[in-house]
């Protein structure tokens, strides 16, 4: 029998709330997630601490930030407190980004036509309504170095939330057939496939070390999705 209930949660009703915000500030910390009273959030601010110490740069931060700040904003839509999520709420927060559209302040108007189309001149893909699945990634990783960090300070939940794939006992690509391409490892339970992904693409799954994985998931944005 087991310990614990789970919710059953409409996932498709879920709107984020407009819960605090991401500033840019003079210190020392360059983006700061505030609550609605305009007052640090004390554990994202204590990671990011952190997380700049190791070295890296401001770009990186605020990509922490908000990302940090949406799952703070889904954590005030299903009522659950940051410190008591379990696995559940990582794997609802991943189903939910996978359906949901991004919130904009204002209506596309030009844009529209081509949300998510492949710009025939840079072949970069223009931001889609959608999170993809490298953005779903790279906040998976944020998660669990987070959890990470606040575990080893003592707190936060007794157990990572953001699960490990439980195939990662096993060396990767270990029976690999030699017709077949190789595959990429993928730290996380609950993370997403990547379009294209593969050995030095898509660096941004959940390595075997936070510190480490941080290094490769620190990806510049510059313009994040709320």
């Amino acid at each position: 029998m087991s310990l614990f209930i789970e919710v059953d949660r409409d996932l498709r009703s879920i709107q984020l709330p407009q819960w605090g915000r991401v500033v840019r500030t003079d210190d020392v910390i360059p983006f700061m997630v505030l609550d609605p009273q305009g007052r640090p959030v004390e554990p994202i601010r204590r990671f990011l601490r952190d997380f700049l110490a190791r070295g890296h740069s401001v770009g990186s931060v605020r990509s922490y930030a908000f990302d940090l700040h949406r799952w703070w904003r889904f954590l005030r839509a299903i009522d659950v407190p940051w410190d008591k999520v379990t696995s559940a709420e990582v794997r609802d927060f991943v189903l939910w980004m996978g359906q949901a559209e991004k919130q904009r302040r204002s209506p596309r108007t030009k844009s529209a036509a081509t949300a998510g189309q492949v710009n025939a001149v840079t072949r970069k893909q223009n931001l889609g309504d959608l999170y993809s699945a490298r953005t779903i990634r790279h906040s998976n990783a944020v998660l669990r170095c987070f959890y990470e960090f606040v575990i080893d300070a003592g707190d936060g939940p007794l157990v990572n939330p953001v699960r490990r794939d439980r195939t990662r006992g096993r060396r990767a690509n270990a029976h690999h057939n030699p017709l077949e391409p190789f595959r990429a490892g993928d730290g996380c339970a609950t993370t997403p496939s990547c379009p294209g992904s593969g050995p030095g693409r898509c660096q941004t799954s959940v390595g075997t070390s936070c510190s480490r994985q941080c290094a490769r998931t620190a990806t510049e944005r510059s313009s994040p999705s709320p």
